[in-house]
């Protein structure tokens, strides 16, 4: 059956840098300044990226954080998300995409997006266009299954202020879709190669106390069997533990996860 294809109808629901936070909460934000020319700037970008949508395989969108709407997106970006249009249509509300994201990885998404736009507040004005932030994480196709997708950030447009105003957003099915464990996120100098390591305190302070336990002694060399007959639990537990730590870890083995904890005095 088809869907509802008035997306714009969806209820609103602001974004920032990264698409799935709040500007509200946005550090260092301000009040929006222009010189008047803003139009013209706005459909300068538009011009160049249905272009490049238009050459491209990948879902690309715009992002307006003025507004907190999409004021572009390509077809292949409503498809990717599952949703049948007959046409292009403009002034999505964030909201739209974000009901397709898996509820955990969601929650993730607005983390890394606070982290990341603390730290392009912090850089200088003229360099910030040179970052791009890059998420994997899950969303719900039209065939009710999720899939893993890969999705670049990094912004179009300042206002004086330095605000950014509008931002570019690319998207593609992950080539991984069988081995990605939770939220998967850096940030990128594309100028000079850097990779922007962001902190990891909010991912550590999410694990409980049983988990962080089952951690320390996976940090000695203790198997999972081992482990369940020292805590009295079932393997089946204590690897169920073990994906949860993956995936609140944002990491792929238990040596990344490990090194984390040190890193952060867990253990």
């Amino acid at each position: 059956m088809k869907r509802n294809t008035d997306l714009s109808l969806q209820q609103h629901a602001p974004a920032g840098f990264n698409l799935h936070t709040n500007p509200a909460s946005d550090p260092g934000k301000k009040p929006f300044q222009f010189d008047g020319t803003e139009h013209y700037v706005l459909e300068k970008q538009l011009a160049l990226i249905r272009t490049m949508a238009q050459l491209s395989s990948s879902g690309v969108t715009v992002y307006d954080m003025q507004n907190n709407i999409h004021v572009f997106t390509s077809n292949q970006f409503y498809k990717i998300y599952g949703y049948e249009i007959d046409e292009l249509q403009t002034n999505i509300n964030n909201e739209v995409y974000d009901s397709k994201i898996h509820p955990n990885d969601l929650e993730a998404l607005k983390k890394n997006g606070y982290e990341a736009m603390k730290f392009i507040m912090k850089v200088p004005p003229e360099t910030r266009k040179h970052f791009k932030m890059v998420s994997e994480y899950r969303i719900l196709n039209s065939h009710k299954k999720y899939i893993h997708v890969i999705e670049q950030q990094q912004i179009l447009e300042q206002d004086a202020f330095g605000n950014i105003w509008l931002s570019l957003g690319v998207i593609d099915i992950s080539p991984n879709q069988t081995d990605v464990k939770g939220v998967k996120y850096q940030i990128n100098n594309f100028h000079t190669g850097e990779l922007i390591q962001l902190t990891e305190t909010d991912v550590t302070h999410s694990l409980t106390d049983r988990e962080k336990e089952i951690l320390q002694m996976i940090s000695t060399g203790k198997l999972s069997k081992e482990i369940g007959s020292v805590l009295e639990i079932s393997i089946h537990t204590v690897n169920t533990h073990r994906q949860r730590i993956l995936e609140k870890l944002q990491v792929d083995n238990s040596m990344e996860a490990v090194n984390i904890a040190k890193r952060n005095g867990l253990i």
